[in-house]
């Protein structure tokens, strides 16, 4: 049975944080705990609206953050950032479980004081703990997947959630299916 999917853009060709923006742990974080942007880059001439910088952040266009806001859909932020256009961080604040045990997740070079690991390895098909059918929403894993400073969520959304971005012709967003095998 398919529980929803998980959602793909392709890379933007930009970085957001430099070596010297990123706290001394960095390496040992994910996008979410270091938690910031740089608001000296400028982001121009984006050609999708979901795609990814190469340092894991999320980035929409304002078309993508319209059909949220219209849609109604909660737990989510959008991150003004700097440019020519209106690109945003697209941050979602509701977690679904990644099953690690089922997908054989590698969780290599653990630092007890930075409270983290350097890499996070394995996060495609997405599996979730227990299965659940996700509903009309936008989800991200609790865990964040990469090397050092880059790992980032798997994103997710629900079936009719798909339906809807297809709909509103949202074509070049890549769908993969999370199934409950």
């Amino acid at each position: 049975m398919i529980l929803g999917y998980s959602i793909l853009g392709h890379d933007n060709g930009y970085f957001m944080l430099g070596k010297a923006d990123l706290p001394e742990c960095a390496r040992y974080m994910d996008v979410y705990r270091i938690n910031k942007v740089n608001l000296q880059k400028e982001f121009h001439n984006i050609k999708r609206n979901l795609s990814y910088t190469y340092d894991g952040f999320a980035i929409v266009t304002e078309k993508f953050r319209e059909f949220c806001e219209k849609g109604g859909y909660g737990g989510l932020e959008f991150v003004a950032l700097s440019g020519s256009q209106p690109y945003f961080w697209f941050k979602i604040h509701t977690v679904v479980e990644f099953d690690p045990v089922r997908k054989q997740t590698r969780f290599e070079e653990f630092n007890a004081k930075c409270n983290g690991y350097a890499e996070i390895i394995g996060a495609d098909p997405v599996l979730l703990k227990n299965n659940p059918v996700l509903a009309d929403g936008f989800y991200r894993t609790d865990l964040c997947f990469g090397s050092d400073s880059r790992k980032s969520p798997a994103y997710c959304v629900g079936v009719e959630t798909r339906r809807k971005l297809l709909a509103a012709g949202f074509k070049e967003i890549v769908f993969d299916e999370i199934l409950d095998e």
